[in-house]
């Protein structure tokens, strides 16, 4: 892009930011009683609350995003763009949180149990994409997925310079901040590897979804509220106190599964709830 559409493309995020916070801070998640209505015609670069929360929304992704090259946790891989054909549920998150990702990595692991008891694993991929390639590599993916006992979401990584140009591009840069002396003496260990980390990775909490297209049409920010407070033993023991705070009692604004499943509904037309 050139550096005038860059610009456009920010200014655009920005006001999609702020309405899909308002839209998550109004619109409460609800038992679903049929397929929600259709995705509303939206014109490029305009937006609409969606009525479970988040925003719908219509940006064409640009090709130099949907072709950067991502790996799995099973070593193949991918690009965004080889999903086309597909509705695509993307998250954010990193294997060493201690705070925040483990009920993210909760949310979507629900979203595509849900997806899958829908029958509609064919035509909808839940995605997790690290904000830390550095560490979150796929050996390390595969043995995080494993204490979720399931591999019907697909988390990825990938070079830095890709990862970091997806995560800018839809708006969640990420920050790796070291902790300081005192930081490092209350840390608890690594669930993988026994030793305490040397830094934190920052990021804006999101998901979003790609139509079958490749179009970015559905946008919710916040913290994520689990279903039922459940996660792998190994994860929770690894939580901070501010982790444990947030498990409990997620600050808001936060995005839920019903939030999730009702966007993919509208977007697929499908029954997901």
């Amino acid at each position: 892009m050139d550096k005038s559409s860059s610009s456009s493309l920010r200014r655009s995020l920005t006001v999609l930011g702020a309405l899909a916070l308002a839209s998550t801070l109004s619109c409460a998640p609800q038992a679903l009683a049929a397929i929600p209505k259709p995705v509303p015609s939206i014109a490029p670069g305009q937006a609409e609350a969606a009525p479970m929360g988040g925003t719908f929304l219509n940006v064409a992704v640009p090709a130099n995003v949907l072709n950067l090259k991502l790996q799995a946790a099973d070593g193949h891989t991918f690009t965004l763009a080889s999903l086309k054909g597909k509705t695509v549920l993307i998250s954010n998150f990193l294997t060493s949180c201690q705070e925040i990702c483990p009920m993210t990595s909760a949310n979507m692991q629900k979203i595509a149990d849900k997806v899958d008891a829908a029958g509609a694993s064919k035509n909808v991929v839940v995605l997790e994409l690290t904000v830390d390639p550095g560490r979150d590599i796929p050996s390390r993916l595969k043995a995080y997925q494993a204490l979720f006992g399931s591999t019907n979401w697909l988390i990825a990584t990938g070079s830095e310079q890709n990862v970091a140009a997806i995560w800018k591009y839809f708006g969640a840069p990420a920050t790796k901040s070291p902790y300081t002396a005192a930081e490092l003496k209350n840390l608890p260990k690594d669930w993988q590897t026994g030793k305490v980390n040397t830094y934190d990775v920052t990021h804006a909490d999101l998901v979003l979804a790609l139509s079958k297209d490749s179009r970015w049409v559905w946008l919710d920010l916040g913290s994520p509220k689990t279903i039922d407070g459940k996660l792998p033993a190994t994860l929770k023991k690894y939580l901070s106190d501010d982790g444990l705070r947030n498990l409990a009692q997620p600050e808001e604004p936060s995005w839920s599964v019903p939030t999730a499943t009702a966007a993919l509904a509208a977007i697929t037309q499908m029954d997901i709830h």
